[in-house]
Formats: C-alpha cells, structure tokens, sequence
C-alpha cells in the first residue's frame, strides 16, 4: 500500500478566538470562491496571516470581492517569504498592504461574537530553524491590535492521518518513512509526498513517488525494500566522442510579461493570458528545462554527451592560498520595513536602486523616465535616509544616501524637468566636489526640505492632492507640518551587512561590530586588515562608504595580500616583520586595540606590541 494522500487539513493558528465568526482559513475561502458562494467583503477591512503563494492568493482574491483593505501579516521579513516573486508583486500591484514581522496572538471579538480585530506581536529574527530561516522571537511589550473584519488564515497544510492506524508519526503530524526508500514502520506500507514531507511541490512529490515505486518493486520482488538500484552511477561520456558533434544551438528570444495588474481589481477575469499554439510549440522545442528537478530522469535520457549524473554527491574543494580578502559588499534595506512609506503599496513609490536602473539607458525604458501608473512625472520627492540614522532600524550614517539622492535629483530635473524635493535630516556631502555639487543641484531649481517624513499616503484634503500621492513631513527651517503632493516618490535606502555576514564571520573568524559590518584591526594604522593574519578587509563589509572609498580601499588590500603571500605569512607591528605561522589565526582580543585612549588608560589583554602600537597612534594624533 503507498499512502499518498497529501497535506489536505488547514493549520489551525493556536491563538484565543480564532473560533468567532469571520475567521476562516484560506483553503475554505478558495474553495467557496472556486464552487460559486463567495463571502460578502464589500467594503470589509480583511488581514491575512501567512507569507506562501496561498496567502498571496488569497489576498487578491479578496480584493475581487470588494474587501477595502486588504493587510497580509507576515511573522518574518520580506526576503523570507516563501511565495513566489512575482505573486507578491502582483498582491503589492493590487494594493494589498504588507505587514512584516508580526505574530498573532488573538483574535478580538465584539459583543456579537464577530471579529473585531486582530492582537498581534512584533517579533525579531533569531537563530536559523529546522527549515534553515531565521526563527521569529516575539519582542515583549510590542503588541498591538489590527481593527479588522475577516481574518483568513494561511500558516499551511498539514495531512490526515487519523485513518491511518498504528502507522508512526512525527510531532509535526507526518507519517514516519524511511527517507531512502519510503517504507514505513509497517512493512507492506509506504509513504510518498505530502503526506511524509509536509506541504511542498508536486515537483517533489512526483520525484519521491519514482523512488517509492521502485521501492516497492524490489520488496515484492526479494522481500526487501532497496533504492540503491535507483540511484544507479551513470557512465562517463567520452570525451573525443563528445567533442566530435556539433551540434546547432538555437536561440529564442525570451517571451515578455503579459501579466496586468488593476490596482483596483473586480471580478476574476483573466489577468495572464495562455501561451498561443505557435508559443508553445516554441517552448516545447527548446532544450530541456524543468526548473525545480522532479528526478524524472528524462534529462538524462536527451542529453547527447550523458554528462549528467543525478547520483553525484555534493564535495567541498579545499583550495590552498596565501590571503583572502573579504569583499561581501552590502544589500539594500528593504523599504517594505518601513510601511508608512507605502513601498510595495503604492505603485509609484521607487527605491533609489529602481530610479537607478529606470535611469539607466539599458534599462526597461531605455532611460526614459515612465511611471508604473503610466506618463512622466511632474512633481517627484526624494525621502533621504530610509532606514538610516533610525533607531528603530540602522542607528548609523549609510555616507552614501545624500550623494546619490543629489545625483538623481539632478538626472530627474534633467530628463523630466519636474519639480523635484528633497527631504533631508541632515546633508552630508564629505568629499571633492561634493559641496559644490549640492550647490549646483539647488541653483537648478531643486527644492530641499529639512525634516523627517512621517508618512507617504493617498489620501487627498484638498482637489490640488486629488490622484497624488501625498509626502507629509516636518519642515524645521519653518517651524510647521507640510503636505507635498507628487507622482513619483523615491526612498533612499540604506546599506545593510550581507545576510550570510554572521556565517561569513565564523567561517574567517573575524569580528563584527555592534552594526554587523566587519571590524578592521585598528581604525587608522590598520584600516584593511583584520584580528585574523592573513585575512583583508575591502569594500562596504567594513562599512557604508562610496565607490572612490571603496576602490582606495581594494587598492590599499591588493599590496598586503602580494606581501603576505610572497613573504611566507608576516605580520607589521611596531614597524617591524615578526614571523608567524601561515594558518590564519585570531588576536586574544577583538575590540582591545579599538580605540587609542583606552589603551593607553586600560590595561588589556591585547599583546604588547598592539599596545604600543595604539600609544603611537594616539600620540601621532594629538
């Protein structure tokens, strides 16, 4: 017998008042639409929990039936969501809100037994979990409640398997199987899919089932289930033979995105039209491409060279050398943090690194400013420090932000002739030219407004605000509270450490500071090497800075490496060369030579020769 019956069964969110009425879960919501007897949102204000296609679906869907609002709460960040890319850029197009890193905690009711609201945590990411994401931790005292109608819930799928007897399952309410070949606790009994993983992809599911099946043929055959047949090493290809065929590549030209998205969508009309038969002959005659593997084993079966070994382990290739530099580099903030700003709910709302690429004379318009919404725009503000100098994000300077704003001040002035504002805590323009640059961009005509925004909105008091998007913001050169109406927003966003920075940290053994970029070993005699000999700073991993920063920088890691390596592995200090071993290894102490006054002042458990090293610093400084 193989059990294959899936993951059918809603999960449950565990939370107080998850039974009053107009809370259901995404599954039933679908499946109503699906049979014809959709729920009445018309005008309702609906919350959905989750973070998976489903969700995604389920958010548009109630948009079709005239839900108001729709807010998808999601307990981790944007980048951790499982949905697919464009599925969320299809919700955010149809004007469903995002809420990230929230958890519910209760389901408010009023006193007709109704759903009132949703009471929800604020929560914070900790270490990895059984799935490999960062586990969300409820931060104390955070919470806050959603006023809401309908709460559908999407947390995922679970099987039924209380028909299955004394079959073994896990906690999380999975049938136990062997994972080679299937087999449960039961011997004429084998699992496959859902039912043993949880939910996944039929992708998964159809390449298990295959292992299963010729499980099941060897236990019927011998009386003992084997998979070692099926992960059979193939052949090697032979090389002269391979490189004897010329084969014709043929090319096909990508087909464009036809997808349209209605921010304001009604009814369930096609939004994706099919492929035409001449497209999908097309495609069915391109090289094989099946995206996620199945292990159908049909490439195996097309492939002229049989270069292809479905059986071959993954191996770590060990590589001898004589420095590392680590150039990590930096990612952007995600603006969807920030929601007051409206980014992935307005369509018009761009990060810089978008207007950049909208610039750009490569880009999708070939350099022409053009709108999501359509037509130029005639009035743009530009936000400065969009998750910098924040506490509630990035307490530091991301030192790029004001430059680079500046910059596409001056290219929208000049390619749309708009009005153009700037709204700024503070400017800071250190550097060659850069003061004067700030001058010229405001004698263009450029209008700066000192003070922090407090939110980007659509809402319009006034006939001149009708169909803009809204800037409101402090100005405290004026003393007052202003309402700017514009097309276009742009957010400047900060710079952030790489994701993998902790694990890249661990692996070179070097530190980090309190902000998560690298920590150089001494901030001015040693501004590109690291506590690890042998290990080299470059680039914005150290910390925010701009391309000139940035390539002074390489060029000053380039020399140590070359030196490090041709001289068998040295260390400088106290400007003498001290020999040390090759393998690269970590100072006693990683914030003990941060600072020269302290070191002179405290004693530490730093070697004295660092030591020294800061006292002449200091005393060079002073």
């Amino acid at each position: 017998v193989l059990l294959a019956t899936g993951a059918p069964s809603p999960t449950r969110l565990d939370v107080p008042g998850e039974d009053l009425e107009g809370v259901v879960s995404a599954l039933t919501f679908l499946e109503a639409v699906k049979r014809g007897e959709p729920a009445d949102l018309g005008g309702a204000r609906a919350v959905v929990v989750g973070g998976g296609n489903v969700a995604m679906d389920a958010a548009r869907t109630a948009r079709r039936l005239g839900a108001a609002q729709v807010l998808v709460a999601y307990r981790r960040g944007r980048e951790e969501m499982p949905a697919h890319e464009d599925e969320i850029e299809a919700a955010a197009g149809e004007r469903a809100r995002f809420l990230f890193q929230v958890a519910p905690v209760e389901v408010v009711g009023d006193e007709h037994g109704r759903v009132a609201g949703l009471r929800c945590v604020r929560t914070q990411l900790g270490v990895p979990d059984a799935s490999g994401r960062r586990r969300p931790e409820p931060i104390p005292g955070s919470e806050f409640v959603v006023a809401c109608d309908t709460v559908i819930a999407a947390v995922g799928l679970t099987p039924d398997t209380a028909a299955f007897g004394d079959i073994a399952t896990t906690r999380g309410g999975t049938v136990e199987a062997d994972p080679d070949t299937l087999q449960t606790a039961v011997p004429w009994v084998f699992a496959v899919g859902d039912v043993v993983s949880g939910a996944l992809d039929i992708a998964h599911a159809v390449g298990r089932g295959q292992r299963a099946a010729h499980a099941i043929d060897t236990w019927l055959r011998t009386g003992q289930a084997d998979a070692t047949g099926f992960d059979v090493r193939l052949p090697v290809a032979d090389k002269a033979a391979t490189l004897a065929r010329r084969p014709q590549p043929a090319h096909h030209e990508r087909l464009a995105d036809r997808a349209t998205v209605d921010p304001e969508p009604h009814g369930f009309d096609v939004v994706e039209p099919p492929l035409s038969e001449e497209e999908a002959r097309q495609g069915a005659a391109r090289c094989l491409d099946c995206g996620l593997c199945s292990e159908c084993g049909q490439c195996v079966a097309v492939c002229e060279a049989n270069a292809i070994d479905l059986t071959k382990p993954d191996r770590e290739v060990e590589l001898q050398v004589g420095a590392i530099v680590a150039a990590t580099g930096f990612k952007p903030f995600d603006a969807r943090r920030v929601p007051e700003y409206g980014y992935g709910t307005y369509p018009d709302v761009y990060t810089s690194l978008e207007v950049e690429r909208l610039l750009n004379a490569s880009g999708p318009t070939q350099g022409q400013v053009v709108l999501r919404s359509g037509g130029k725009p005639r009035t743009v503000g530009i936000i400065h420090c969009v998750g910098s100098r924040d506490v509630r994000y990035n307490s530091y300077c991301s030192r790029v932000c004001c430059m680079y704003s500046l910059k596409l001040a001056h290219l929208l002035k000049e390619r749309t002739g708009a009005d153009i504002y700037n709204f700024y805590i503070d400017m800071r323009t250190p550097g060659k030219g850069y003061e004067e640059f700030y001058g010229k961009v405001g004698k263009d005509g450029v209008h700066f407004i000192r003070g922090r925004v407090a939110e980007v909105s659509a809402w319009a008091m006034s006939p001149a605000e009708e169909g803009k998007l809204v800037i409101r913001a402090e100005d405290t050169l004026a003393s007052t509270v202003r309402r700017i109406p514009v097309d276009m927003v742009v957010l400047s966003v900060a710079l952030e450490p790489q994701a993998d920075a902790d694990a890249v940290s661990r692996l070179l053994n070097i530190t980090r500071g309190p902000e998560g970029f690298f920590t150089e070993r001494h901030p001015k005699l040693a501004p590109v090497s690291t506590f690890t000999d042998g290990v080299f700073l470059a680039g914005v991993c150290q910390g925010p800075k701009d391309i000139p920063d940035t390539v002074a920088q390489a060029g000053a890691a380039l020399p140590r490496c070359s030196r490090w390596s041709a001289a068998g592995s040295s260390s400088w200090s106290r400007g003498r060369r001290t020999s040390t071993s090759r393998r690269a290894r970590a100072a006693t102490s990683a914030s003990a030579c941060a600072r020269s006054a302290r070191c002179r002042s405290t004693p530490t458990p730093t070697p004295p020769s660092s030591t020294r090293c800061c006292a002449r610093g200091a005393a060079s400084a002073s």
